[in-house]
């Protein structure tokens, strides 16, 4: 029997789209977590207030096979790409090729050409499909799917846009000694500060965000313009999981300068183990360009080093990084203790 793909949109076609993840997992030791689909929303989270999307689900006999979610973010820069994301599939590549092209043709119908993903609704939000490093500990909020993915959407006719890579720098070496002196003598420069976000001002924090964001990150690949109440609304998401000693703020003369986002856990969850406890993540470091070259970016990685270690982290894992991102991969090729640990990508296809 063929595979048909139905537009979600029953409320119990909604509650089948959020529980099928749990068929693909269930003999996985350490799943990711999921959305669900009705949070993913203007009307209940602001980083959405953008986005436009559908929902689609593939059966055959009555068997759910798999889903995925067509998106258009108007905060992107590239108005002819759309988006598939919360893509999850049995090995078969019927069902996940009609997913594919259910996608393809709802973001033809908005006038696109181009389909790009996996991207949760947003780029801000969970993007990438896991390549390369399956073993050990993943931090939350990272890619994670079966190692057949990558071939299935191969099969759907998609080639990769970009290579994100993550890296594991081990907080027990020795810090550089230049990063060291660059940072000490950046510190000790008048009118400089790092200082810890304040989750008691979210809309400030959000406002500050956004101005660093959209200020430094033009430039990188797969940037979306972020509002002050998207900003707002991504620390009310992190606020009660992970550590505010460890999301720093830099400011030059009391203005905004740059930031450095990462991501230690405060709580245990069910998929945590002790290797949580040692790990932190470091998802963002940006400077804006007229801060650039002071010691900015040399202070914020040292500031978050040693916040790190008081806290008894041993390693931080610095992901997504683009393979064309020519700042942090000079910065990290200039750490000692770094090593590539897994690769992500993003695929695309022309609509």
């Amino acid at each position: 029997m063929s595979v048909e793909v139905i537009e979600v949109s029953s409320p119990g076609e909604v509650q089948a789209f959020n529980a099928f993840p749990r068929k693909i997992y269930r003999n996985y030791y350490a799943a990711p977590s999921f959305p669900v689909l009705e949070q993913s929303s203007p009307h209940y989270d602001p980083l959405f207030e953008r986005v436009e999307a559908r929902a689609f689900l593939a059966v055959r006999n009555g068997h759910m096979l798999g889903r995925i979610l067509a998106s258009v973010n108007h905060a992107h820069v590239d108005r002819e790409t759309g988006f598939f994301g919360y893509f999850e599939s049995f090995k078969d590549s019927s069902a996940a090729g009609g997913l594919v092209d259910a996608a393809a043709n709802w973001l033809c119908g908005r006038g696109k050409n181009k389909m790009i993903g996996p991207v949760d609704l947003s780029p801000h939000e969970r993007l990438g499909l896991l390549v390369e490093g399956f073993g050990g500990y993943h931090n939350p909020g990272m890619p994670y799917n079966p190692a057949y993915y990558p071939s299935l959407l191969n099969e759907c006719g998609l080639e990769t846009e970009m290579t994100l890579n993550a890296y594991h720098y081990d907080l027990r070496q020795p810090v550089p000694e230049r990063l060291a002196r660059v940072a000490g003598r950046a510190s000790r420069s008048k009118g400089i500060r790092i200082r810890e976000i304040d989750f008691n001002d979210l809309k400030r924090e959000g406002e500050i965000f956004s101005l660093i964001h959209n200020g430094s990150m033009k430039d990188i690949w797969g940037y979306a313009h972020l509002s002050p109440a998207e900003g707002a609304a991504i620390w009310k998401k992190l606020r009660s999981l992970f550590d505010p000693r460890l999301i720093l703020f830099a400011e030059v003369k009391g203005e905004p300068a740059g930031i450095c986002l990462s991501m230690g856990s405060m709580r245990r969850t069910l998929f945590m183990n002790q290797a949580s406890d040692l790990n932190a993540r470091l998802a963002i470091l940006a400077v804006l360009p007229q801060y650039r070259f002071k010691g900015l970016e040399a202070a914020l990685i040292m500031a978050c080093i040693q916040r790190a270690r008081g806290r008894g982290i041993a390693a931080i894992e610095l992901s997504l990084v683009a393979e064309n991102n020519l700042m942090m991969n000079t910065i990290i090729k200039n750490l000692d203790g770094v090593s590539k640990s897994r690769s992500y990508a993003v695929y695309r296809k022309h609509i």
